[in-house]
């Protein structure tokens, strides 16, 4: 059995984090063939559930950078902030976060490893969050700079990696840098759990996959949190283009409608 499937940033959304498992399963890939790359918490009003369900199964995880400030009790999630608002939504979600995971739950997120190397099928495999270099750096599918960075300094066959929501899979020359996307926060206007499964048996192949889920009831949890309203209204819409004025959210401007 040399499929096996790759999940991240999952950010307290149990819900999305159990359709995604139930798919996989299905699939007929076990437990010990799924690999976590990492913010299990944030955003999310379920981080202790997140963690729990991680650990009972024992899926391999490493540490976003989300799991790093919430286990290390740090100021800021090191997410790239843009504007006032970026600064309000991080802070909002750093701060609920940390309140609601339990301290025993914040000792597995310090003990988690910032990357792994693994060899599946003779295949040398490097999982990251955000890239090989820093946990919150962003490799985006155009980001040709960061890609460059990662082809002359690594010898492996695929490099795995979540944080910036936006799933892709792109080969260049010997190597392929594939974007998991997003369990429990897509960014990509398609609100459905996102993973991506890996075929490791002859040539390497990898497929995006997509879940649907109760985005409706996790809406619902986090308006009666202390979550700030906007988040919901996010996963509903799968994207964060959203305005602010005067302190008060405005319409998404994606193509998407709530």
């Amino acid at each position: 059995m040399f499929r096996y499937a790759f999940i991240s940033d999952i950010h307290g959304n149990i819900l999305a984090l159990e359709a995604v498992i139930e798919n996989i399963l299905n699939e007929g890939i076990p437990l010990k063939n799924i690999y976590c790359l990492g913010d299990l918490v944030g955003y999310g009003p379920n981080p202790n559930e997140v963690i729990k369900f991680i650990r009972d199964r024992r899926i391999k995880t490493i540490m976003g950078n989300y799991d790093e400030a919430v286990g290390f009790y740090l100021p800021s999630c090191g997410c790239k902030l843009n504007s006032i608002r970026d600064k309000d939504w991080m802070h909002n979600s750093l701060n609920i976060s940390s309140k609601l995971t339990s301290e025993e739950n914040k000792e597995f997120l310090r003990e988690l490893e910032e990357s792994m190397l693994i060899e599946i099928n003779g295949y040398s495999i490097l999982l990251v969050h955000g890239s090989p270099f820093s946990i919150v750096e962003y490799v985006y599918e155009d980001n040709i700079e960061a890609q460059e960075a990662i082809l002359d300094e690594l010898d492996v066959d695929a490099v795995f990696f979540g944080h910036t929501h936006f799933p892709y899979i792109k080969k260049i020359n010997d190597m392929t840098l594939i974007n998991t996307g997003s369990v429990g926060r897509p960014k990509d206007r398609d609100n459905r759990a996102g993973y991506v499964i890996g075929n490791f048996e002859n040539e390497l192949s990898f497929e995006i996959r997509r879940v649907e889920y109760d985005v409706f009831e996790m809406d619902r949890r986090l308006k009666e949190s202390e979550f700030l309203d906007v988040f919901g209204d996010i996963l509903l819409c799968g994207c964060t283009d959203f305005d602010l004025e005067e302190g008060t959210v405005m319409a998404c401007q994606c193509d998407l409608k709530l």
